[in-house]
């Protein structure tokens, strides 16, 4: 028994990050929802799901975050004056039912017929949603920077506040970061996965007290 407390620490760190990322990108403030959310109600949720599915043998639930992001910007209203600029989400539990109910009803009814469609077609599909998705990503959006000539960047939040170099110092030990979790995730060592997740904090700490990074924390990692 004792011999499962270390692979289930990890799994609890795992579940904890990934739901908590999720709900932090859609209760981000540019969405500007109105709506209060409850992230403990959430995790409180996950926790007893998880209990009861460990017991059961059923798989574990954490919140789907391409899906998730997929169905904030499907019903996220632009403003038509500035193009990019968010003014609002359509707040409503419709279409969240209403997908799910047709997941649920393709997976039961529909077997037959997803078994039909090639992998590529499927993993082609998710791979869209992602590239979508980058779009409105920092990271993303200061790794572009690493290519584009100086006095040639689109407008963001550091833009003019930060020094050039800085940004591109920050953005590279994020791609670091990230290089590093890859290479795990996909390695013989894909078991402590959990453990690196859980390391980016206190990395995160110790990059905000370096002094070329601490004045601009704030606006390189909001």
């Amino acid at each position: 028994r004792w011999a499962c407390l270390a692979p289930g620490v990890m799994a609890t760190v795992l579940l904890f990050m990934h739901q908590n990322i999720t709900g932090r990108l859609v209760n981000a403030d540019k969405h500007k929802l109105r709506k209060g959310y409850g992230n403990d109600l959430d995790l409180f949720i996950i926790s007893v799901l998880t209990a009861v599915a460990s017991l059961t043998g059923l798989p574990w639930l954490v919140g789907a975050t391409v899906r998730s992001m997929s169905h904030v910007r499907a019903n996220t209203i632009f403003d038509a004056d500035q193009p990019g600029k968010i003014k609002g989400v359509h707040e409503q539990r419709v279409t969240g039912f209403a997908v799910h109910a047709l997941i649920i009803g393709a997976v039961l009814f529909g077997r037959a017929q997803l078994a039909t469609l090639p992998r590529s077609v499927m993993t082609g599909l998710f791979l869209f949603s992602g590239v979508r998705l980058l779009e409105g990503v920092d990271l993303w959006a200061r790794a572009k920077l690493l290519f584009t000539e100086f006095g040639r960047e689109p407008p963001s939040a550091w833009k003019n506040k930060v020094p050039r170099a800085v940004v591109n110092y920050f953005t590279l030990v994020q791609l670091m970061c990230l290089a590093s979790m890859i290479a795990v995730r996909e390695g013989p060592l894909g078991i402590f996965f959990p453990v690196f997740i859980a390391l980016l904090g206190p990395v995160r700490s110790w990059v905000a007290k370096r002094p070329a990074f601490a004045p601009y924390m704030g606006l390189l990692d909001a």
